[in-house]
């Protein structure tokens, strides 16, 4: 009979431990990843370009005093609120390249002297507050170095999403170019931003220069030369990449990073043989895998360094087959997924 009930005690306990690992497992599981500060660095893409949100916060009475406002629906906004952010710097600018940014993290970086036409064109902001009116961009550029470098130091979590822009201005640039002189130089893109400085409209100034673009690659002779420009941009942004990645972490080593890979953005949904824009779209990805293999190996210098795969992001260009390499809302939920699969 004492053996019965030692037996049947240790039943007993047995089953309570089974169903507290079976509750801890489900607590476990319902889980979230909690970022309290998440900050987004980043171009166009995560500053919600062409989604109707974008100008509707940028038009209310928040968006007109401070440029730096979530814009709902990004993969920004999402991740945001699937972390738990207490507080979210939206610290994406359309336009960026990996030059400013460097230029803002790093104190003893001052730019690749494009910085006085990049400011001054992008979109008009680059001040907290509102629209760039100033005669100085490139020290009015610096003052946000402080703010930027605040947020770093606050961040647990940075998603960085630069580089696109680097490629695809130089490549305008050439594009332009070659229809003025049939010639390229070192640095095609301040071709690009002097247009936009003439037209007083950085958007106006890209429309003409995608417009070029497309007459001139109908000459198949200026279509390696384009692909070149891309290719110098591209050797510029290893370098800045790297000196991004680590002024971070000097300024904070315990913070998570991560990298956002790049997409098919300049392929549309229905390849065309015999549209020339459809076949420079193919032309020019390997570029930016080139860009994606270099981002990936990061994580071999630093532990807290993870690598987003966004190939199969649809694109209004996919979806729409109108020449807008931006994400759809469709594309910035599989943006926020791929990057919440990878943090730990």
């Amino acid at each position: 009979m004492k053996h019965r009930r030692i037996a049947r005690l240790i039943s007993v306990l047995l089953a309570a431990l089974m169903l507290a690992s079976v509750c801890s497992v489900s607590a476990f599981a319902k889980t979230t990843k909690t970022y309290k500060t998440y900050v987004s660095f980043g171009d166009s893409v995560p500053a919600g370009v062409s989604l109707a949100s974008y100008k509707k916060a940028h038009n209310s009475a928040a968006g007109k005093k401070d440029y730096f406002i979530n814009v709902p629906g990004t993969y920004v906004d999402i991740v945001a609120k699937k972390v738990n952010a207490k507080k979210l710097y939206p610290y994406a600018i359309p336009g960026m390249r990996s030059e400013e940014l460097r230029m803002l993290l790093c104190n003893d970086y001052n730019g690749d002297l494009h910085e006085a036409t990049v400011t001054s064109s992008l979109n008009g902001y680059i001040t907290p507050g509102g629209k760039y009116e100033g005669k100085q961009p490139v020290q009015d550029f610096q003052k946000l170095r402080k703010q930027y470098q605040k947020a770093v130091k606050q961040a647990d979590l940075i998603t960085l999403g630069i580089g696109f822009n680097d490629v695809w201005f130089s490549m305008l640039g050439a594009a332009m170019e070659l229809q003025a002189s049939g010639m390229v130089s070192e640095m095609p893109e301040l071709t690009l931003f002097k247009e936009a400085e003439k037209l007083g409209d950085f958007g106006a100034a890209l429309k003409k220069a995608e417009e070029t673009l497309n007459t001139v690659i109908q000459l198949t002779p200026y279509l390696p030369v384009i692909t070149e420009a891309g290719i110098a941009a591209k050797a510029r942004y290893f370098v800045n990449y790297r000196a991004i990645v680590e002024r971070i972490y000097a300024l904070n080593p315990d913070v998570t990073i991560v990298s956002i890979g790049y997409f098919e953005a300049l392929i549309p949904g229905k390849l065309e043989a015999t549209n020339v824009i459809h076949l420079f779209g193919v032309a020019m990805q390997p570029s930016f895998e080139a860009m994606n293999a270099y981002t990936r190996i990061r994580p071999t210098l630093y532990g807290k360094y993870y690598f987003a795969d966004m190939h199969g992001t649809e694109t209004i260009y996919k979806a729409d087959n109108k020449f807008d390499p931006h994400p759809t809302l469709k594309g910035h939920r599989y943006m926020a997924k791929q990057i919440l699969k990878v943090l730990p």
